[in-house]
């Protein structure tokens, strides 16, 4: 049983699971939020948790248990989308989730799905994304409150379903960056068109670093990335050098349905794929580096609990980049690895590449394994490596969560 269903043309309403929490109804929690969409069997949940009572904030999400393996035997893994300002959903029904949306708007599983074998949670985060809500004027404009209420929604939702508590957790995602001399060094670019676009990069960060005008810094990053490039490389996306089209998503429309927002217990309301107004709220910390507190994540987190080095427990990272993408570049992401002070570092930068094969022989990608840090560059694939190499992925982070090597 799902949340009362009521007339098309009344307004949805949210499900708050938070006060079942409060009333000790934890079980009640569970059975009002299962979803029932018509035309796909699958169980899931979805509704709200109040992370920020005072302001009314409410993080949206829905979840899949795993469906091929044991649920509570299965990784727990938190999945969120980047910009800032995208709605995790395009996790759901583009990258790694159980649904796709076809242009009729028509519902169907996914051939491949990280939930066949992983339990997934996709949140809409932080306020102000997709189906997440707050008092007007209360959006959350740092890194350091997002953490928080996303801390506040872990602990409760593992309240609400107690049998994954013990499940090994994972956060991960999709993330933002970009750089000129990237495509100068593909050739798509002129030495002096890479320049331009270097100065306007410094200009936007001066703005912020030395002005303090956050939101201005912003718009020219995003005007000089996005609007210069695709004017001079004549894409409509950069996610993919090999597609010079972008994919076409119908989720979004099919999340506008107001008896699809009443199955999955969404507030009535407009939902969008993405929120430029979340983005310049979040300026200040958009254009920060995280080299710091990923340092602290890599040497002082101690879970999953997996020996990694020496007898020592580490948290384990996975970064991944598409060989193709133009966003978050494999030149970028090596050249921070490079610069990045942590103590696997020197052990890092000697490491030789592993030729990782699928099953069938075909080369899948180049994968890195050092002390704790699983490095993969996956062939053929763009920014969303998971949109453009399903079963690669999918092996990737089977090896990468049951403590496999990618050599064999």
């Amino acid at each position: 049983m799902g949340q009362k269903m009521t007339s098309q043309s009344e307004p949805s309403e949210p499900l708050l699971l938070s006060s079942f929490l409060k009333s000790g109804k934890i079980k009640d929690a569970e059975k009002e939020s299962r979803v029932k969409l018509h035309g796909v069997d699958l169980d899931s949940y979805s509704g709200y948790i109040t992370v920020d009572k005072e302001h009314d904030k409410n993080l949206f999400f829905w979840f899949f248990p795993a469906t091929k393996v044991e649920p509570t035997e299965a990784p727990l893994l938190l999945y969120l989308n980047g910009g800032p300002g995208n709605s995790s959903l395009i996790g759901l029904f583009v990258e790694v989730g159980p649904l796709r949306v076809d242009k009729d708007l028509k519902l169907h599983k996914a051939d491949v799905s990280w939930t066949d074998k992983f339990n997934v949670i996709f949140v809409d985060n932080p306020v102000f994304v997709g189906f997440s809500y707050a008092k007007p004027g209360h959006d959350s404009r740092n890194l350091h409150v997002i953490t928080e209420n996303l801390f506040n929604f872990v602990n409760q939702f593992l309240q609400i379903y107690p049998k994954f508590k013990d499940c090994d957790f994972y956060i991960g995602g999709v993330m933002f960056h970009s750089y000129p001399q990237y495509l100068l060094t593909m050739g798509l670019i002129s030495e002096k068109k890479a320049r331009n676009l270097s100065e306007k990069l410094a200009y936007a960060l001066d703005k912020h670093r030395l002005l303090g005008k956050h939101e201005e810094a912003v718009m020219d990053l995003m005007d000089s990335v996005f609007t210069q490039m695709h004017k001079t490389l004549g894409y409509d996306s950069l996610d993919n050098i090999l597609i010079t089209k972008k994919h076409e998503w119908h989720f979004e429309k099919f999340l506008n349905k107001p008896e699809v927002q009443h199955a999955i217990h969404a507030r009535a309301s407009q939902f969008n794929v993405q929120e430029e107004p979340v983005l310049v709220h979040m300026a200040e910390d958009f254009i920060k580096g995280v080299s710091k507190e990923l340092k602290i994540a890599m040497e002082n987190y101690k879970f999953p609990l997996r020996e990694t080095y020496q007898g020592q427990f580490f948290a384990q990272v996975l970064m991944v980049s598409g060989q193709m993408d133009m966003v978050v570049s494999v030149p970028m992401v090596e050249s921070f690895l490079h610069d990045f002070r942590w103590s696997g570092m020197s052990r890092y930068l000697a490491a030789d590449k592993i030729l990782w094969k699928d099953s069938d022989g075909e080369v899948a990608g180049y994968v890195t394994e050092v002390k704790n840090l699983t490095r993969v560059v996956v062939r053929k694939a763009g920014h969303r490596p998971a949109l453009d190499q399903p079963e690669w992925t999918m092996e990737m982070m089977t090896n990468f969560l049951s403590d496999q090597s990618f050599a064999h």
